[in-house]
């Protein structure tokens, strides 16, 4: 899962609930909701190793 941080639909703990459950979480610091688009560098990096 990738998260904007901060994020106004993921809070801290869900993200660890997630992990605790097998999830990798990422997170894009000073990202918007949408962070392909508010943080294009940060978006690509955080998908390193995922594809």
């Amino acid at each position: 899962m990738q998260l904007a941080d901060p994020s106004i639909l993921t809070g801290p703990e869900d993200a660890a609930r997630l992990r605790t459950r097998g999830f990798e979480v990422r997170t894009v610091s000073g990202a918007g909701h949408t962070i392909h688009r508010d943080d294009f560098d940060g978006f690509m990096t955080s998908l390193d190793g995922w594809i």
